[in-house]
């Protein structure tokens, strides 16, 4: 990761004649052909955009070999602009060149843009609007990130998205690698490039580089986490599990947990799966691991469980997402509510997978002859809310069991640490107990305040 000077590829033919026009009238203005050593001064003579032509006049070089169809690069100090195009016609020392399609601008702005290799692998969620006057998506896309400030980014996207993302598309900014972002931030793609990538078998494939212009500012917060921090699950741990020797032992529990299941009937698959799932979205694995923390340490400071009973917490904690290893983005819908407001971005096979969710991780738990007692009931109560709007059984706060209220908000403060990079324990006590009403979860709220 590093930062540069701030810029910013623009493809919007109103913003780049501005540019021409500012250049033609001052600034100093060069061209070259293959070496930005050999720069060339130039002077702009005609901006012809009707016939997509600008006419420019170069002071006489030798060494400097054009003809027509060869591809030469503008440099403007116009706010220290650059742009490729090619030579259209030729007469002596003028240049008839091609209107460009996108120019470079540096950004006259403080903020920097900060640059990740491809081996940082940070990954954003972006969903594709359908039209400007409607607030639905359609389905997401993942895409690798190449750099990114807080009003824009430029992503990489593989030869099977490249075309589900074009030119001028308005998108809208979901998540940036683990954190949510809350409301999502409109924008639109300002250009798009070919770019060239390495394939998993080690071969060229020619996916695009796409620019996005964001109309509102990333959040500082989120957006200083997710460039400086791998990840939310590091600066949450000691808040709730500050006992180092008590956390060993939960990983090691989780670490032995992994190990069994792959002995089991059907177990094995199931690791493979959520495996492969967490590759497609690191999200998945660091959930699950921050999950299981919380839920041990806040059951244990409770006195609902005993060490030798955490295994059952760890294995609801693995389980519970299940039917979305082979759809990692189904897990981040936490509700039944935010459901119903996404449910047209996504595909039937999605909509009926998310609703299955509960039951289908609570029968894996049935077929386990070595499942934990009561692991199949937290797992079918795990969408559930007290108010009675959750599913399948549209449970009451009474109906709950101790362990599954437990489970719903121990969730509800990892998603909480998520999308709040500067999260506050007091703050979500403060917020989650009109949300989560009755008496196992009032203690469980002391519990954590304590």
């Amino acid at each position: 990761m590093v930062n540069k000077k701030p810029y910013r590829i623009s493809a919007r033919f109103k913003e780049i004649l501005e540019v021409l026009v500012r250049a033609r009238r001052e600034g100093s203005n060069h061209l070259w052909k293959s070496s930005r050593r050999r720069l060339v001064p130039l002077t702009l003579s005609k901006l012809n955009p009707e016939e997509n032509l600008i006419e420019v006049s170069i002071e006489a070089r030798p060494d400097l070999k054009l003809q027509s169809g060869d591809t030469v690069y503008l440099k403007l100090e116009i706010r220290d602009s650059a742009f490729k195009t090619e030579v259209v016609g030729i007469q002596g020392s003028q240049l008839v060149l091609h209107f460009p399609e996108e120019i470079a601008l540096t950004e006259n702005r403080a903020e920097k843009r900060v640059y990740f290799h491809p081996t940082d692998q940070k990954q954003v969620l972006i969903r594709k609007i359908k039209n400007v006057n409607s607030p639905v998506a359609q389905r997401s896309v993942s895409a690798t990130l190449a750099d990114i400030s807080q009003t824009g980014m430029a992503l990489i996207l593989s030869p099977q998205q490249s075309n589900a993302l074009q030119l001028r598309d308005r998108i809208s900014l979901e998540m940036l690698g683990p954190y949510r972002i809350h409301p999502p931030i409109q924008g639109e793609i300002v250009f798009k490039i070919e770019h060239q990538t390495r394939g998993a078998l080690g071969g060229l494939e020619f996916g695009s580089k796409i620019g996005i212009h964001l109309e509102r500012r990333i959040p500082k917060a989120t957006y200083d986490a997710f460039c400086v921090r791998d990840s939310a699950f590091e600066v949450s741990e000691p808040q709730l599990v500050r006992d180092q020797a008590f956390r060993r032992d939960v990983r090691d529990k989780m670490e032995s947990l992994t190990k069994q299941m792959r002995k089991r009937k059907g177990g094995s698959n199931l690791i493979q799966r959520f495996e492969s799932g967490s590759k497609s979205s690191p999200y998945l694995k660091k959930h699950v691991e921050l999950l299981c923390e919380v839920m041990c340490g806040l059951g244990t400071r409770l006195g609902w469980v005993s060490s030798a009973t955490l295994d059952k917490l760890i294995y609801v904690a693995y389980l519970h997402d299940a039917r979305y290893f082979g759809l990692p983005a189904l897990a981040r819908i936490r509700d039944l509510r935010e459901f119903q407001k996404v449910m047209g971005t996504l595909s039937p096979e999605e909509q009926r997978a998310y609703l299955e969710g509960p039951a289908y991780a609570a029968e894996l738990a049935r077929q386990d002859s070595e499942s934990h007692p009561d692991a199949a009931k937290i797992l079918l109560q795990q969408k559930e809310r007290p108010d009675g709007t959750g599913f399948p059984g549209k449970l009451t706060g009474s109906q709950l069991q101790p362990l599954s209220c437990l489970f719903l908000v121990s969730h509800a403060f990892v998603d909480y640490v998520y999308d709040h990079p500067d999260w506050s324990l007091q703050d979500f006590v403060k917020t989650q107990r009109k949300v989560f009403k009755g008496n196992y979860f009032q203690k469980i709220f002391q519990a954590m305040l304590e």
